[in-house]
């Protein structure tokens, strides 16, 4: 591993013990609401915004008295806490679950559920465990609901699959049958029990020497790829009827006293998974691949901290967290980082989540303890700390993600008295609400549970360490606008490529730590369902242009040469894809940018409009391959630039909208026919236009779609376009309102539009959506996992759509790219380019390769790369 400069490590303290019951119900905090930050004084004022009352706090029960009201168990959703009003996030509990009819006693939840599809009816449910009173440690009770309104599927009341209530469950399809199982710690923590899909026994394996596991839970993965799914639980792996397969050698692991939450992943990359417990990592078969004795056990998640493709471990437990490479090598170690408080230990530290929480590029490590929740650095230096009440277990966990698709990661947690929601960069307090909790290892979940298209918070909660709140409470935008994410959450270890999206688990998963925007563990992905999914094709430098281009535009002509023109120059070039070379052709004779150019049916090219300069803004070309020169043509009626060309079935040439001279949007209409090289009038759109897209339908109309207006105020507006009677007909708006987006015809003839927007709107610049000619109707599709405005959209041969590049304000010029998939509604990572780029050019190939040239970068503005797939 390549270390950065700035790497430390701090000297190991010493232990402690777990308190007692007795002193964890009855030991009264103090509710800090003050963010610390290393070097600096933290933002402190939103926190205050919630209450000027400093006092320990003194949880109010909601008003229908969960759990004890005779009416029904779970209640609608209701404002829940005022929300931090210059915040941006306005959450509310959606519902709650608070008890059920079937053993009612048992509604108290200390521990992380899962989330999956048990009854395979299209919508999420959660699965969790229940304990009674404050009986945490046995007698737990496996429950599903419904993810949609909490209504109970089933209990588990059998005896024989009674659990551990505080320790993780975890759910997946281990036996192929279809249908998920969910396995579990038993009552008296020893070995593993799986029950079925509809809560009915399915077996419990043979206990064992030194296998108690309290808090932590089991795991499920394929280790060595063979199709068959084997059950982890710390140094233990169970084939999938129970078996005993094989015993680690360093011991069961995890935090002080209360068990391990081991997890499989291929860090080394040699095709089959390892087993990662903690300080130590097993090989598929069992053998100790190697562990590292300098720390203490604890928890682990991976990802990757440097350049090279073997992920790293975050270790914590016993108040440390350290950082190991794949080999186990002590890369940092540092106490748990404790401020403001007496005590002299800093706190045990939970299991870590992972992700890039302040955007610059490199990992962080979140973590909670017993007095605060800090970010640490990937040198492990403290970003941002938060000081919390969790001193029941200091083993909670949060977890990451991107609310409002603004590039901006947000952090939540939810400790003995609070859920709260952070800002990964600053740790400023954007919202929070009070919870209760005695407090294990548990963390809210983030998924589209009820299969709305949006993100929604899931958390647990009890009365077990003084009265409050109990069972399992549902947050969402109070404006159901959240991003949406996939809907399924299947185990405390979970690193979104861990499981597929209907159970299956995958048999060589994608390594979440190499795939773009995934390199994450305990935080989930924004995105429609989030399909899970390897990283698709790769892009190869290149010839490069003989001069940098920017608002240029490319075609392939029919030789499959492919021609540039146009930008702020006069020049014209040719890329000849079986040598990968480009060679200068005729000049143009005037200046165009921001101009449309159109192959013809007869092999000639059309340039139209565009520049600033008003003597080209009219003026249209024809390029002759064959001699390699340029002649003028008729001129356009009207000025124009930012207009779109469109080649009709009879071979003449639709031109809508755009600007004038003046920056006054057009709504007029022309046609070139190429029989007598002139242009004419053919009506009016129905709204005036720029920047907007244009694609022919099947049926022979254009659809025209967004833009923007006179105002500059950005369209939601979209209309069709009839060649035959020079007429144009609004349809159905835009979901949303874009402008510098993209348009693509699918093969079910179909308009995918993606991304575009205004500036500073995420949501509309990482949002697609279908256009269906027959209903004329736009719907919703999976949403981009960037905003992108200015980028590319081609249709492969495969009938995917590659997006590359673009840029937005929340992210500067991309370099990603990424493929939409028509049959299953979701975009999937593709190799990423080697130039960031936007307002490049992007031409399919003969041979399917797509090549996308110059654009405006950071980087090179006169090369160009080729994708293709592998």
């Amino acid at each position: 591993m390549k270390m950065r400069a700035g790497s430390w490590s701090w000297k190991r303290a010493g232990f402690r013990g777990l308190k007692s019951p007795v002193v964890l119900a009855l030991t009264a905090l103090t509710a800090c609401s003050e963010v610390h930050n290393d070097g600096g004084a933290g933002p402190t004022q939103g926190a205050k915004a919630i209450s000027n009352d400093t006092s320990s706090p003194v949880l109010e029960s909601p008003s229908a008295q969960e759990g004890l009201s005779s009416g029904p168990s779970v209640e609608p959703g209701s404002a829940s806490s005022p929300a931090l009003e210059s915040s941006g996030l306005q959450a509310e509990q959606q519902w709650a679950w608070t008890g059920s009819s079937v053993l009612p006693d048992h509604k108290q939840v200390m521990m992380s559920p899962v989330v999956v599809d048990v009854n395979k009816d299209g919508v999420p449910d959660i699965v969790f465990s229940t304990f009674a009173g404050s009986n945490y440690s046995s007698d737990g009770v496996i429950r599903a609901i419904s993810g949609d309104d909490g209504r109970e599927l089933w209990a588990a009341t059998d005896p024989a699959a009674r659990v551990k209530a505080a320790a993780s469950i975890a759910a997946g399809d281990i036996d192929g049958d279809g249908k998920v199982e969910i396995c579990a710690i038993p009552e008296n923590g020893r070995g593993i029990l799986c029950i079925e899909n509809d809560g009915t026994f399915k077996f419990r394996s043979a206990e064992a020497a030194y296998d108690y596991n309290e808090w932590g839970g089991p795991s499920l993965a394929d280790l060595d790829g063979d199709g068959t799914v084997e059950i982890l639980d710390g140094n233990r792996v169970y084939s999938n009827t129970g078996a005993l397969k094989w015993v680690g050698s360093d011991g069961m692991g995890g935090a002080l006293y209360t068990g391990p939450i081991s997890f499989g992943a291929d860090i080394d990359q040699d095709g089959t998974q390892e087993v990662i417990n903690g300080r130590s990592v097993y090989r598929h078969d069992g053998s100790l691949k190697c562990a590292n004795t300098e720390i203490p056990h604890g928890f682990a998640g991976v990802g990757n901290f440097d350049e090279d493709p073997a992920a790293e471990i975050v270790v914590a437990g016993h108040g440390k967290v350290s950082l190991l490479d794949d080999d186990c090598t002590l890369l940092w170690t540092r106490d748990v980082h404790v401020t403001g408080h007496e005590q002299s230990e800093a706190g045990h530290g939970g299991p870590p989540n992972i992700a890039d929480f302040d955007g610059d590029g490199q990992l962080d490590v979140g973590l909670s303890g017993d007095w605060n929740y800090t970010v640490y650095g990937s040198d492990g230096s403290v970003k941002w700390s938060y000081a919390i009440q969790d001193y029941s277990s200091g083993k909670t966990t949060s977890t990451t993600f991107d609310f409002e698709g603004d590039g901006r990661l947000e952090v939540v947690l939810s400790d003995e008295t609070h859920v709260r929601i952070f800002d990964g960069r600053t740790g400023a307090l954007r919202w929070e609400t009070r919870n209760s909790s005695g407090t294990t290892h548990e963390n809210p979940i983030i998924v589209d549970v009820d299969a709305d298209g949006s993100a929604e918070i899931i958390v647990a909660a009890n009365n077990h360490a003084y009265p409050g709140f109990n069972g399992i409470r549902v947050f969402r935008d109070s404006q159901n606008e959240w991003v949406g994410t996939r809907g399924i959450w299947n185990q405390h270890a979970y690193s979104i490529t861990n499981v597929n999206d209907d159970g299956t688990i995958p048999a060589q998963p994608v390594a979440n730590w190499l795939t773009p925007g995934l390199n994450t563990f305990r935080s989930q992905a924004p995105g429609s369902r989030a399909a899970v999914c390897r990283v698709q094709g790769t892009w190869s430098p290149t010839g490069s242009l003989a001069l940098p281009r920017l608002h240029h535009t490319s075609v392939l002509l029919q030789d499959g040469r492919v021609l540039t023109a146009g930008g702020f120059n006069t020049t014209a070039e040719l890329y000849n894809a079986d040598t990968g070379t480009w060679t200068r052709t005729g000049d143009t004779l005037g200046s165009h940018r921001y101009h449309t150019m159109t192959r013809l049916l007869d092999g000639r090219v059309l340039i139209a409009g565009g520049g600033w300069c008003p003597t080209t803004l009219a003026t249209s070309e024809l390029y002759y391959p064959d001699a390699g020169r340029w002649k003028a043509t008729g001129n356009l009626v009207v000025f124009r630039t930012h207009h779109t060309a469109t080649l009709l079935p009879n071979g003449k040439v639709l031109v809508t909208g755009g600007e004038d001279t003046e920056g006054v949007a057009l709504s007029s209409v022309e046609l070139y026919d190429p029989a007598t090289g002139t242009w004419s009038l053919a009506g009016n759109l129905s709204a005036a236009r720029r920047d907007h897209s244009a694609t022919l339908l099947p049926n022979g109309k254009v659809l025209l779609a967004g833009g923007g207006d006179d105002t500059r105020e950005t369209l939601g507006s979209a209309e069709v376009y009839d060649p035959a009677t020079g007429t144009s007909t609004p349809v159905g708006d835009l979901d949303k309102a874009r402008r510098f987006h993209s348009a693509t015809l699918l093969p079910n003839g179909k308009v995918l539009v993606a991304g575009g927007g205004d500036s500073y709107q995420v949501a509309n610049s990482i949002a697609a959506e279908l256009y269906d000619p027959a209903t004329k109707t736009w719907t919703a599709t999976g949403n981009m996992s960037t905003p992108r405005r200015f980028h590319s959209a081609t249709l492969l041969p495969n009938g995917k759509v590659l997006a590359a590049g673009g840029y937005h304000q929340a992210t500067g010029i991309l370099w990603g790219a990424e493929l939409y998939n028509p049959a299953t509604g979701t975009w999937c990572p593709a190799g990423s380019l080697n130039v960031d780029r936007y307002g490049h050019t992007a031409t399919l190939l003969n041979d399917g390769r797509v090549l996308a040239t110059a654009g405006v970068s950071n980087t090179d503005q006169a090369s160009s790369e080729v994708f293709g797939l592998e």
